[in-house]
């Protein structure tokens, strides 16, 4: 079997993002390379805050009034 996938380093221990279909003991060939750095969730939003700030979205037309957000029938 070849498989190419990803997985985390935890306790010092490869911990695969898939179920391997190998049973226990199997010996395998691994071939190791960074992905990079785990994003920053803080630093995300604060890039989508100051986009929005900059280009903000506008659904463009006139609000609904209460009424015909509550229209009966």
């Amino acid at each position: 079997m070849k498989a190419e996938l990803t997985a985390t380093i935890g306790g010092g221990m490869l911990k695969p993002d898939v179920h391997l279909p190998l049973p226990d003991q199997t010996r395998v060939k691994l071939t190791v390379e960074t992905l990079g750095a785990p994003s920053d969730a803080g630093a995300a939003w604060s890039a989508l805050k100051a986009r929005l700030q900059q280009r903000p979205i506008h659904g463009g037309g006139k609000p609904f009034t209460r009424e015909q957000l509550h229209e009966r029938r």
